[in-house]
């Protein structure tokens, strides 16, 4: 028998022996002396080392269900913030609406004489927020073009197109195609009559030209509509005299005037015209 034949038969015996004496030891609790106690030894020192792996990924197992679990919320929390966001800024809206239409429906008592219909903006879209709006009134509620169009306590703008059901407003702040409107300007001991011919989007307001006095007038003075022409309601407001600027040749007069009514929140509206 040669020398690796014999190491062979060697390594056999001792590993069965071995696997013999740690059967022996731990399945049948035999106590050998010495050698329990290494084997013990030996089996302790390497499920510690086995043990601090399968420690580590059950730690960082926990830790990734955590983070699951916590990303899970945060979607859940996001959504939820979205839809709060959402249900805020309709309520928001309401209340504005509804405000708008308070104010609005006040005015009444303001034009007992006059012929009004209240409705509502349907539709104002960013491209043509200063030009223009389409209300929920039509040739079914009796609209005429002779109308105007109040709002947040003043005028706001003319019809310009009537539908059956619905009618398009030209706004006032249109400043490339304002409606001609014929106006009153009280200066205390006489009245002063204009055309609002303009509106000056560098200070947001009217422009009214063609006065028919020199007559000293005031800042601060309240002009409303005129119905000169016969086809214009009278005495609707229209605003208060911001500047009074003359021209270089002093022949001629702008008044730039202060709106009484609000552009930028307009939910309601009121249709006036003079009782036929």
């Amino acid at each position: 028998m040669n020398r690796v034949a014999k190491l062979v038969v060697v390594s056999s015996v001792l590993l069965v022996v071995s696997f013999s004496l740690l059967f022996l030891t731990v399945n049948k609790r035999l106590d050998i002396p010495y050698v329990s106690n290494g084997i013990h030894t030996a089996l302790s020192y390497v499920n510690g080392l086995l043990s601090k792996p399968v420690r580590f990924f059950s730690e960082q197992r926990d830790v990734i269900a955590e983070l699951i679990e916590t990303y899970d919320e945060n979607k859940e929390l996001k959504a939820s913030l979205r839809a709060l966001d959402g249900r805020v800024a309709d309520l928001d809206t309401v209340k504005k609406e509804n405000d708008s239409l308070r104010e609005t429906l006040g005015m009444t008592e303001q034009y007992a004489e006059k012929q009004f219909i209240a409705g509502l903006v349907s539709v104002r879209t960013p491209v043509s927020w200063n030009t223009q709006l389409t209300i929920d009134l039509g040739k079914k509620d009796g609209l005429t073009e002779e109308m105007l169009v109040v709002s947040n306590g003043g005028l706001v703008g003319t019809i310009e197109h009537i539908y059956e059901d619905v009618t398009d407003v030209k706004l006032l702040s249109n400043s490339d195609k304002v409606t001609k409107i014929p106006v009153k300007i009280a200066t205390g001991t006489t009245d002063i009559y204009g055309i609002l011919t303009g509106y000056d989007t560098d200070t947001n307001s009217f422009i009214v030209s063609q006065l028919n006095s020199a007559d000293a007038i005031a800042v601060g003075s309240n002009v409303v509509t005129s119905d000169l022409a016969g086809t214009t309601p009278s005495n609707i407001q229209i605003g208060k005299v911001r500047t009074v600027r003359t021209s270089s040749s002093d022949l001629s007069r702008e008044l730039y005037i202060e709106p009484t009514a609000n552009f930028s929140n307009i939910y309601s509206v009121l249709v006036v015209g003079d009782r036929k």
